[in-house]
């Protein structure tokens, strides 16, 4: 009788599991979430009813466990759900708030300002580029020609005035230093003979002093004894010792003849000899004044025409690149030494360009090197028409470059007054500070020029906003955390933008780091939607 009892019970429990699996067989094969619930209640009650007959002995329950099974996978659709519930990214943010401690506003680099008043600034954009500043540009040449016998530095090298970029054996700079060598000889040769000629004329006017107070032959070589007067010392004095003997025959035979010892004729004798000696000394003395003068001055012009010729050599030498020093020492060159050229940086800069190899033959004036002082570069600025009225020269300009490259004031210097005939287009110039070597050449610009300004009641920096669901937000410091908050926007300019609402005067607001603030909040609205 027992074993019919547990028979019957066994049996209906068996009944009732049949009779709820086929009510979850005719659910929809979508599995909604109620039907799903419905199911895994009827799976627990089933589930009960078997524990409810864990005591009966060792009875096969294979068919049971079979039905069992497909309420099983909808428990497990459960326990899905459930997961979703564990999510958990910081568990912080609730209704549009941001909690973080201090370290994580600093591993966010989270940033706070003060809402305050500000101003606007309209402005005018222009686009350009970098280019090389012609004033801070040298083109190396040769200035001698010759063969490459070492080439020193190349492209990108870094160089100072005065350094050896290159050296030539240069023929043409060995005829230049030997005929500034000759010159120097020459020019040597005619200061020498310039002073003994100095010398002389300065004597010999002395010794036509001597002369003119008509001492006697010893008072006369006594006046003179010592002096350089060349050969105008033997001609004069010979002519002055001839009119004073001739002299001296006059005034004693004119004696003689007053007093009738003398003949007549030989007193006229003596008096045509001493007129002889005297017209012939005052000959030589006219003749000597003016040859010493002449020769004195031809002295001096032979100097000056020496230092002209070799002043004309040396700046030849300088104008192939030689200094005082190298000029100075070519004296003591060797032949060899004579022929080299070395070719020197004028200006400190880098190489940009190079344009000769080892060996290579240079011509006179040929291009060598470009080198180039980046540490001052221009930017030019395309001006259409439509510019013209609001740019102008000594107006302030903020440029702006590329990939984070940072931005720099500047002044524009120069407008250029005609027009491009294909463009329609002109170019404005800024000259810009590049110590840091930031701006490059060829590199794209953009310059920003206020044009107005006016003030507004809140400005933001434009980091501060943030675009949320279509929504313009700046988070702001409340005392629960960092609350978003959605803002109205007014005017904005190239740095700022005016907020008309959702922000008030004294507030703190981010305004770095606002990204990350975005990426948390969103993160936390996807969590909380998922686990509904």
């Amino acid at each position: 009788m027992t074993n019919l009892l547990r028979f019957f019970a066994i049996a209906a429990a068996a009944g009732l599991m049949l009779s709820g699996c086929g009510k979850t067989d005719k659910a929809d094969d979508g599995h909604d979430h109620d039907a799903a619930a419905e199911s895994h209640d009827d799976a627990e009650h089933n589930e009960t009813a078997v524990d409810s007959h864990d005591d009966h002995d060792d009875h096969d329950h294979a068919d049971e466990g079979d039905s069992h099974d497909d309420h099983d996978d909808h428990a497990d659709e459960g326990d899905s759900h459930d997961d979703h519930g564990d999510h958990d990214d910081h568990g912080d943010e609730e209704d549009g708030i941001i909690r973080l401690d201090d370290h994580e506003l600093s591993e966010f680099d989270v940033r706070f300002s003060t809402a305050e008043a500000g101003v606007l600034r309209e402005s005018t954009s222009l686009v350009g580029e970098v280019v090389l500043n012609p004033d801070r540009v040298a083109h190396v040449v040769a200035r001698a020609g010759g063969i490459g016998s070492e080439v020193r530095r190349t492209i990108g090298d870094r160089v100072e005035a005065g350094d050896v970029l290159a050296v030539l054996e240069s023929p043409g700079l060995a005829e230049s230093k030997a005929d500034y060598l000759s010159k120097a000889s020459e020019a040597a040769l005619a200061a020498t003979d310039l002073a003994r000629a100095e010398t002389i004329h300065a004597n010999t006017i002395r010794l036509l002093d001597v002369i003119a107070d008509t001492p006697d032959i010893d008072a006369l070589q006594k006046g003179i004894s010592g002096l350089d007067i060349g050969a105008n010392r033997g001609e004069l004095i010979t002519t002055y010792a001839e009119l004073r003997a001739t002299q001296a025959m006059y005034n004693r035979e004119k004696m003689l003849f007053e007093r009738q010892i003398t003949s007549e004729s030989e007193y006229l004798a003596a008096e045509s000899a001493y007129k002889k000696a005297f017209a012939t000394f005052e000959a030589v003395r006219d003749d000597l004044t003016f040859a010493n003068r002449r020769e004195f001055e031809v002295a001096k012009r032979s100097k000056l025409v020496a230092d002209v010729s070799l002043q004309a050599a040396e700046r030849r030498l300088h104008a192939l690149g030689l200094s005082e020093n190298e000029v100075n020492a070519i004296a003591s060159e060797s032949d060899m030494e004579l022929a080299r050229y070395e070719i020197r940086a004028p200006i400190a800069g880098r190489i940009i360009e190079r344009h000769i190899v080892h060996g290579e033959s240079l011509s006179v004036g040929e291009q060598v090197f470009v080198i180039a002082d980046l540490s001052s570069v221009w930017g030019h600025l395309t001006l259409y028409q439509r510019d013209l009225a609001a740019v102008k020269e000594g107006q302030s300009a903020r440029i702006l470059g590329t990939h984070d490259l940072g931005s720099t004031q500047a002044t524009i210097v120069y407008i250029s007054p005609i027009l491009d005939e294909q463009t329609r287009t002109t170019t404005a110039r800024v000259v810009l500070d590049n110590a840091q070597g930031n701006w490059r050449p060829g590199m794209f610009i953009r310059a920003q020029l206020a044009a107005s300004e006016r003030d507004a009641a809140i400005v933001v920096p434009r980091s501060a906003i943030q675009a949320i669901d279509n929504e313009m937000v700046v988070f702001v410091q409340t005392s629960e955390g960092i609350e978003r908050r959605d803002v109205r926007l007014g005017d904005n300019d190239t740095d700022s933008v005016e907020v008309l609402s959702g922000l008030r005067l004294g507030e703190r607001y981010v305004v770095s780091g606002g990204l990350a603030l975005k990426t948390e909040l969103n993160k936390s609205e996807m969590s909380d939607g998922h686990a509904h």
